[in-house]
């Protein structure tokens, strides 16, 4: 209970400055929480995904591969691939467009509110500087009182709200732009798997296509003979 109380006078020192800081860091830390489980939601193991994927496109067992996609309903990779998979029979420009299409459409949810956790983190950092100012101008002010005790009380609570406002921004800046760092990287992977095996999707269909018609075409040969 000690510290708590500590941590709540630390808080009502900082004055309305630390009150908004202190609000920032509530709504960054629910930020942080919520898109932390949609990326894990969203994320799948994109090689040994690719993997399953491939055996079944190479063996021509499209639907398997669609229901592998199916299987992952949260992931946004199957969801781009499984675009590209439902248009395996027609031309390699109309699969290209589906997966276009599709990643047009999974990229939003991927980025959305992924810009507010480094604006939170500034602005808690600015509000701590404004806390700063408006101590340090209640300290210059506190030089007019006569009263010697007066003006020492006045004087520790301006240097209070000036510290104890500077730190809270920065209590909150840090973490907040710590998260924000590792939610791009993870958010940048996402993206990244995304235009990689989509290629490689496009190029198993295309070749697995091609493979079908050689294969058509020796069986027709074979049976004119």
């Amino acid at each position: 209970m000690g510290d708590l109380s500590e941590f709540g006078q630390f808080i009502k020192d900082g004055g309305t400055a630390g009150y908004v800081i202190l609000t920032a860091g509530f709504f960054a830390a629910g930020l942080a929480i919520e898109r932390l489980i949609r990326i894990r939601q969203y994320s799948v193991d994109s090689r040994a995904f690719m993997a399953k994927l491939k055996k079944y496109i190479l063996s021509d067992n499209i639907d398997r591969a669609i229901s592998l996609c199916n299987s992952k309903p949260g992931a946004l990779l199957p969801k781009v691939l499984k675009a590209g998979l439902t248009r395996a029979k027609d031309s390699e420009a109309d699969i290209q467009n589906a997966v276009d299409e599709a990643t047009l459409e999974v990229l939003p949810k991927l980025e959305a509110r992924s810009l507010y956790l480094p604006v939170l983190a500034n602005l808690a950092t600015l509000l701590g500087l404004f806390g700063t100012i408006v101590g340090l101008i209640m300290a210059f002010k506190g030089g007019d009182a006569v009263d010697a005790v007066q003006r020492q009380a006045f004087l520790q609570k301006a240097i209070a709200l000036a510290m104890n406002s500077t730190a809270m921004g920065i209590m909150v800046a840090m973490p907040a732009l710590l998260v924000n760092t590792f939610l791009q990287s993870k958010i940048n992977g996402i993206i990244s798997d995304i235009d990689q095996y989509s290629v490689k999707l496009i190029n198993l269909l295309s070749a697995s296509k091609k493979g079908g018609h050689v294969a058509s075409s020796e069986d027709d040969s074979a049976a004119s003979e």
